[in-house]
């Protein structure tokens, strides 16, 4: 009584796990489709639970001969293993072969028909063996993601195959070891795709170039110092830098010197800035700093302490000293303006620089005229 009781208990707890991991990874797909890799790990978890349930009913006398029953855990365990080599692509950001995908559709197909329950499992298999083999092969080019999905997949299979063995009455092992095979699978995978996804997240806002944030990443970090501006009447100032005449740099020593300039004058600008201030490319080799609590003054002088440095810089190509030199234009937020203004208002103190002779910094002020042009302070 008191087996059948623990029996009873550990598949509930199973089910239950199985239905808050299908459940969750549902609705961080449903918000944002493009990660597929949600999708598959809630269907590997539904389908877990279709196994869970349907391999109970197999087990008793009422259900054990019916075929409802058995389509469906046939059912589960494709989709279980569909889901797991999906899942395996999906995280190398690869497409399995289509000889792969058309076996994908027949473990399906025959699962749902039951043809042949022997050339399920011959495809089950196979299939399991490609997913170890990708997970082994993008574990050993160093993806350490992939090293823990596949300390996963392992215990999986140690679990399921322990199992096996278990029903052939070939070793004894406890009868809930898939069930805990699945739990310690999903808490790695799960682990495994959040960090998958805050990757994604980084490089859509980062410049692949310069590591510097990218215009997206420093809208959407500027809109809380916006806010906070707001609330609390302070202000802070937008430095908006860019180098002058870079154009003679690509053509003359060519785009990949002139890309290892940028680099170069990204990591003085890093090394300039305080960790709370957000500083982005802009776009080509326009540089964008957002200074909080910062006023003109101190926006100023850090623009000429950069100015200066990057003045000093010298690039090695051969013989050769590269030099260059930036201008700089500076704005200060002014309480109910757009974001938008103070930049573009930067921006025309950036034109005013370059204008007036280039390796200088300007200042335009807030106006509320219509022109938004300000006056200039040298």
């Amino acid at each position: 009584m008191l087996s059948s009781m623990w029996k009873v208990y550990m598949n509930g707890i199973g089910a239950g796990v199985f239905l808050i991991f299908f459940a969750a990874r549902l609705d961080l797909w449903r918000h944002r489709p493009e990660r597929i890799a949600n999708l598959w790990l809630a269907t590997a978890a539904f389908s877990a639970l279709i196994v869970n349930f349907t391999g109970i009913l197999l087990r008793t006398a009422d259900a054990g001969g019916h075929p409802i029953v058995a389509m469906f855990n046939l059912i589960g365990v494709a989709g279980v293993v569909v889901s797991l080599l999906e899942l395996v692509f999906s995280l190398a950001e690869t497409a399995p072969p289509r000889l792969i995908r058309g076996l994908e559709f027949l473990l399906l197909l025959l699962a749902v028909l039951r043809i042949s329950e022997i050339a399920v499992m011959i495809i089950v298999v196979v299939l399991l063996l490609v997913t170890l083999f990708k997970a082994i092969k993008s574990a050993s080019q160093g993806d350490a993601d992939a090293r823990v999905l596949l300390w996963g997949l392992a215990v999986l299979m140690i679990c399921l195959v322990s199992d096996i063995a278990h029903e052939l009455e070939l070793v004894s092992v406890p009868y809930y070891s898939p069930v805990l095979g699945f739990i310690v699978f999903f808490l790695l995978a799960t682990h495994v795709v959040n960090r998958h996804m805050a990757k994604e997240e980084s490089a859509a806002r980062t410049d692949p170039l310069t590591g510097l944030l990218n215009r997206r990443g420093f809208l959407e970090l500027s809109r809380l110092v916006v806010s906070i501006a707001e609330r609390s009447a302070g202000s802070f100032s937008i430095l908006m830098i860019d180098l002058d005449h870079f154009k003679r740099v690509n053509d003359k020593f060519g785009h990949a010197i002139g890309d290892r300039v940028l680099q170069e004058i990204a990591t003085i600008l890093l090394r300039g800035v305080r960790e709370q201030d957000i500083l982005a490319r802009w776009g080509g080799e326009e540089v964008i700093i957002l200074l909080p609590d910062t006023g003109v003054n101190g926006a100023k002088a850090l623009g000429e302490k950069i100015r200066a440095s990057v003045e000093k810089l010298e690039t090695c190509h051969g013989e050769a000293r590269i030099c260059v030199t930036l201008s700089l234009g500076i704005s200060q937020y002014h309480r109910g303006e757009p974001l938008t203004d103070t930049i573009q208002r930067a921006d025309n103190a950036l034109y005013q620089a370059k204008s007036s002779g280039r390796n200088r910094v300007e200042y335009l002020a807030f106006t509320d005229d219509a022109t938004g042009t300000g006056d200039l302070i040298e």
